[in-house]
């Protein structure tokens, strides 16, 4: 019986990754080159343009372009001929999938091949990494590195050999160089290395599995090095500039952990949620009795990264999301934990219960479903839907409210303005669109990069047409740009207008304005030309003049628009 156990479980681990790789690669890539560029993702971009390739290597812009490699492969991108939505969130695509396929290839020797398969699906439908996977940020990244660079540490603390210590230390530097963060998450194998070679040394223990206590400190003293090397320049360039706007200027507030640790479950119900971290609970447990070393290490990321947070104390940790992304590899690590649990569930069931391998497999699948169907996957992937990043879809997994707009809780405390839009204030021609046969795309315009301050998901809700999102290449205002940093209230053509060469900007889902044969051979039918938005948006930022300006040519080129109210000016194409 036990060696047909160690069987169908190493039949099901192929046939389980295999099932995961191409549900990963389908969530990462669905409706994917649709997605307009927005909000952070703007930060890299900006800060990249007209820059040198030396001096992005040596500098970053906290906050916002923290990522030395990525603020790169933007320069080597319009070096080569210029920028897209798809090639700028190439690397983010790439990495999502590897984590997918990756992890659990490291983890088949360390949990166990069962393990290891849940593992797989997990990471696949995991949300979180899912929107990270699909947006030009850093950590779809550091999820992989991070998580890479942890299995790479159990495997060298389990064989004793040269490869993993090479993949513990490689994915470690390369975690930390696409984000300071992850220093905590590197460091950790090394501490709790340490303290137990010490404490072996107190209670007078000749030997200790796994590599010595001089290997340890060697290759972390090489790890230390090589990270000095990539990120000390940028980071004491940073210190004498924007690095104390950003630290310790956090306000913590606990109604944030319980939203945070519902965005690493993936799920929005509150008893999914709980079973989730049961048996991640459960999984720590039989991985401290299965694996000391590796337990401890797993088990002290969580209160290590909480102390990071506490001590650093960056801005923005009033919000889950910025927790959750701040401790991204913790997102993979709790997948694992809960794969272990999973497992030891099942295996506890079948002693106690006439359960059959078959029907312990379909249990397993039916956890994972529930966890895809109760999460935020459903309400996101409803097409069309340019805007699956954005911070609606991203910050919180319950059902969304379409009785009113997004309401960020990025907001300051002593912000007044109403950003949130309700659904009766929005303009009637959206409600008229959606009645109509033709499904071609609109051009909104304008658009401002922060999510909170950004409603065009919110239209398309209503409207379900594609959006494509209208940009000029004259606007130059006093405000919304800073040294190496942008506003949410800040115009996406206030950063187009910078490209000095119009031919470098290839974005599928943005067209200039003033061509009107690009504009017609995106096969849009209406431009929508937003004079006020609605509740206090158009006070955020001054109104642009592009807006009256292109009216105006609008009715000379095209004739007189379709529709017209206080809010809006639509022409049809």
């Amino acid at each position: 019986m036990k060696n047909f156990l160690k069987r169908d479980g190493d039949a099901i681990f192929p046939a389980a990754l295999a099932v995961a790789l191409l549900a990963g690669i389908f969530l990462r890539t669905y409706l994917f080159t649709a997605q307009v560029f927005i909000d952070d993702e703007w930060h890299g971009f900006y800060y990249a343009l007209g820059k040198s390739p030396l001096w992005l290597l040596t500098h970053f812009s906290i906050p916002g372009a923290t990522c030395i490699p990525l603020n790169f492969y933007t320069w080597l991108l319009g070096f080569c001929g210029g920028w897209s939505e798809m090639w700028l969130r190439l690397p983010s695509l790439a990495c999502g999938i590897l984590c997918v396929l990756v992890c659990p290839l490291l983890a088949k020797k360390i949990i166990g091949t069962r393990q290891s398969g849940w593992l797989a699906l997990l990471l696949a439908i995991s949300p979180i990494l899912i929107f990270y996977s699909r947006i030009c940020r850093p950590y779809s990244a550091v999820a992989l590195l991070g998580g890479a660079a942890l299995l790479g540490a159990a495997r060298w603390q389990q064989s004793g050999e040269f490869r993993p210590a090479l993949l513990f230390a490689v994915s470690g530097v390369l975690a930390v160089y696409f984000h300071l963060f992850a220093v905590v998450t590197v460091a950790t194998p090394v501490l709790v290395a340490i303290i137990f070679h010490l404490f072996a040394r107190v209670m007078k223990k000749k030997t200790i599995a796994g590599p010595s206590l001089r290997q340890w400190l060697l290759v972390a003293a090489g790890m230390a090095l090589a990270g000095a090397a990539l990120v000390l320049p940028a980071l004491v360039h940073s210190m004498q500039s924007t690095f104390f706007t950003i630290a310790l200027k956090g306000t913590f507030r606990l109604e944030s952990l319980p939203r945070a640790a519902m965005l690493v479950s993936g799920t929005g119900s509150p008893v999914l949620a709980l079973m989730f971290w049961l048996l991640l609970l459960a999984g720590a447990v039989e991985q401290c009795r299965r694996n000391l070393w590796f337990g401890v290490t797993l088990v002290s990321l969580y209160p290590l990264h909480a102390l990071a947070l506490i001590f650093s104390r960056p801005d923005g940790t009033q919000s889950a999301i910025v927790l959750a992304r701040y401790c991204i590899p913790l997102v993979p690590v709790s997948l694992l934990l809960v794969a272990c649990g999973l497992q030891w569930s099942l295996n506890f069931l079948a002693r106690h219960v006439a359960l059959r391998p078959a029907s312990q497999i379909l249990l397993a699948g039916a956890c994972i479903s529930a966890l895809v169907f109760a999460g935020p996957l459903p309400q996101t992937y409803v097409s069309p839907n340019n805007f699956t990043s954005h911070g609606a879809y991203q910050h919180r997994y319950a059902p969304i409210d379409w009785s009113q707009s997004f309401y960020s809780d990025f907001t300051p405390v002593d912000f007044t303005l109403v950003t949130t839009i309700r659904a009766d204030e929005i303009s009637p021609f959206y409600s008229q669109l959606a009645t109509e046969r033709n499904h071609r795309p609109v051009i909104e315009y304008p658009m401002l990069i922060g999510d909170h301050f950004n409603p065009f998901y919110y239209y398309q809700h209503f409207h379900k047409r594609p959006v494509l999102v209208g940009y000029a290449t004259d606007v130059a205002l006093s405000h919304g740009l800073a040294a190496g940093n942008i506003f949410g209230n800040t115009y996406v053509d206030q950063v187009l207008s910078l490209v000095k060469n119009p031919k470098q900007l290839k974005f599928r889902n943005l067209v200039p304005l003033d061509n009107l044969t690009a504009m017609r051979s995106s096969d849009a039918e209406y431009v929508i030309l937003h004079r006020h938005f609605e509740a206090d948006l158009s006070l955020v930022a001054a109104t642009l003049p592009d807006v009256e300006r292109l009216s105006r040519e609008y009715r000379a080129k095209i004739g007189a628009p379709v529709y017209e109210d206080a809010n809006l000016i639509v022409f049809r194409l």
